[in-house]
């Protein structure tokens, strides 16, 4: 049954959170702050060179225009009895004009090299929260992804960093614009401090207006990363089991879980641009009305000639006007993009603050297990606290011994294992590969040492050759065909057209079940592990396959310890000694021969066809 928005391993309520967030974010920076230094640098001569072309108008128009004395920083500028002639005029207006094109010129080259920089900046700090999700994803325990949703992880590892990313390259926007509500308003008043007082009759309409969008915007936002989390994993689940979907003729119920959370969503966007529509027309129109409110007072003032305003401030005030309100609409955009960023950032960080439940410990050591000893001394375990999977199992496995482990259904075997690749932690009791118990060993250790045949083989999307190589960092050609022919599959591949450069289908669905499972022995060949798990290694196959696989078997597992997991009893018949589970407990050991001799569960057990169904 999918889940609501907020339910499952992710929910907000239960995620664990860390106080400060924005100083989290900072911190992460703390990397960059040296291209971040540059890019703020650039960002500031950039602003600076924009404001002078409109700031120069008042000049412009005072010292050439309408010659009349006007002050610059202290200096008075009397232009009578030099620009006073039409061809004086014109050939200032040359000047001016080239000077104000070089100066445009000058600004925008400081402006593809401050975008470039800042890209460059922004773009290697979001690849360092990639990596750092993805490390963090590969060191949570299976149990995390046993209750977890692909599609909200997707939504997470993908769809959060690109709401962080966003939110990034918009910060660089509204500093430029910071940049300008603090200059500009310098500027305006040194023109003119009636006039700008004028400007800022609207100011308060825009300071409500900003609050409003603050208060309201970002829960919505949170509410839509939650709802497009649910649309994606629909989706996913819709993908993964459209064959169990077609033949359980499930599509209209797919149709309307997907249809329910896409309304949600709907809904929720609709809502939020209630409340940023009428924020965002508001703040135009102010802008509007104060460009006409300050042309028409300072007009007021040239012609009643008051406070010193002159037909130049008038001019120049209007461009420098918009220069003052572009910042203040750009920070309402932004906030639209901050409410989602913030959002987005705070499950970013959620899945970041998982802890990893079967991490190593702070001085875990590194082993290279030569032996194969395998040591389960009373451990206990359960997948919750009230209903136990394995109880009190002791169990002792010689070095190359090779141990088959059956039971009915739901009797422990696969969870056994588990416990032994470090999927999981024993509740209770301990777990030792050649005397060493295996949570205080760094588990790159215990997998490098262990090799596996699941009993159902994921293939990645690649070519053959990955697939196989995928065992080993480094893997040779020779050593991949050597692989592929010990498990009997190398023929198949080199009939195909491009043998080994074949592309396997996304999880190898085009090739049959043997094909597939072969292809795992072979990883398993090249990985030469100390210790060999099969877990239903043969179930897939025909019988000719199966003893064509069982011969490659017995040459990978001759002389190292090996735990089976088997439903065919041709397997189980070749074990040195059977492990028989039932409800968690073991309750019989033995060869084959002794434990028949014994007619105790074992033999009931096969009487029944209860391990062995049609083998």
């Amino acid at each position: 049954m999918p889940w609501s928005v907020g339910e499952g391993p992710f929910s907000m309520a239960e995620s664990p959170k860390k106080p400060g967030m924005f100083r989290r974010f900072v911190q992460l920076t703390h990397p960059y702050r040296a291209p971040l230094r540059g890019v703020y640098a650039l960002y500031l001569l950039n602003a600076i060179l924009n404001l002078l072309p409109a700031f120069s108008l008042r000049y412009y128009f005072d010292l050439v225009v309408d010659p009349q004395p006007v002050t610059l920083f202290g200096i008075v500028l009397d232009p009578s009895g030099t620009l006073e002639a039409p061809r004086e005029r014109m050939i200032a207006s040359g000047i001016y004009f080239a000077s104000m094109c070089f100066l445009i010129l000058s600004a925008n080259l400081v402006g593809v090299w401050m975008w470039r920089l800042g890209t460059r900046v922004s773009q290697r700090f979001i690849l360092d929260i990639k990596l750092r999700i993805h490390h963090h994803l590969h060191k949570l325990s299976i149990s995390f992804f046993d209750k977890s949703r692909s599609g909200d992880l997707m939504s997470r590892t993908v769809g959060d960093v690109e709401q962080m990313e966003h939110m990034i390259r918009q910060s660089f926007n509204i500093l430029y614009g910071f940049i300008h509500l603090t200059i500009t308003p310098l500027l305006m008043i040194g023109m003119s401090p009636w006039l700008f007082l004028a400007t800022l009759v609207p100011v308060p309409v825009i300071y409500w207006s900003l609050r409003r969008i603050r208060l309201r915007l970002r829960p919505m936002y949170r509410e839509m990363r939650e709802q497009q989390a649910v649309i994606g994993a629909t989706i996913q689940e819709n993908i993964s089991g459209i064959r169990e979907v077609r033949a359980f003729n499930r599509e209209a119920g797919m149709r309307r879980t997907y249809g329910k959370a896409s309304i949600a969503y709907t809904r929720t966007v609709n809502d939020s641009m209630k409340v940023f529509s009428v924020n965002h027309q508001i703040l135009y129109g102010i802008r509007d009305f104060a460009m006409i409110l300050v042309g028409v007072v300072g007009g007021l003032m040239v012609v009643g000639g008051f406070g010193g305003v002159t037909l130049g401030v008038v001019v120049a005030f209007i461009p420098l006007l918009n220069r003052f309100f572009d910042p203040i609409g750009q920070l309402v955009n932004f906030y639209d993009v901050l409410q989602r960023g913030l959002a987005s950032t705070e499950r970013v960080f959620a899945f970041l603050d998982l802890e990893p439940e079967g991490k190593d410990l702070p001085h875990a050591h590194h082993v290279d297990f030569k032996k194969g000893e395998v040591v389960f001394e009373d451990v206990c375990f359960s997948y919750d606290p009230v209903t136990p999977v394995l109880k009190n199992i002791s169990l002792h496995v010689n070095p190359g011994e090779t141990v088959a482990i059956v039971g009915a259904t739901g009797s422990g075997k696969s969870t056994l294992i588990s416990l032994l690749l470090r999927f999981y932690e024993p509740t209770s009791g301990r777990v030792c590969i050649d005397g060493h118990d295996i949570r205080r060993i760094a588990y790159s250790s215990v997998s490098r040492s262990i090799g596996i045949v699941f009993q159902e083989t994921f293939l990645f999307h690649g070519t053959m050759a990955d697939n196989i190589g995928f065992s080993r960092d480094n893997a040779s050609m020779e050593d991949i065909r050597d692989a592929a022919r010990q498990a009997r599959i190398a023929d198949e591949i080199e009939s195909l057209p491009d043998q080994y450069d074949t592309l396997v289908g996304e999880r190898g669905l085009t090739l049959s079940g043997g094909q597939r499972q072969r292809i795992a022995i072979a990883r398993l060949i090249l990985k030469d592990p100390t210790l060999v798990i099969l877990d239903e290694a043969t179930s897939a196959v025909d019988t000719r396959t199966e003893r064509d696989i069982q011969e490659s078997l017995e040459e990978i597992t001759r002389e190292r310890t090996t735990f089976i997991i088997a439903h065919r009893l041709s397997t189980v018949r070749r074990a040195d000694r059977i492990v028989v589970l039932d409800h968690g407990q073991i309750v019989e050991q033995g060869t084959h021969e002794s434990l028949l001799a014994e007619n105790g569960f074992y033999a009931e057990l096969l009487r029944h066809n209860e391990i062995f169904p049609g083998g």
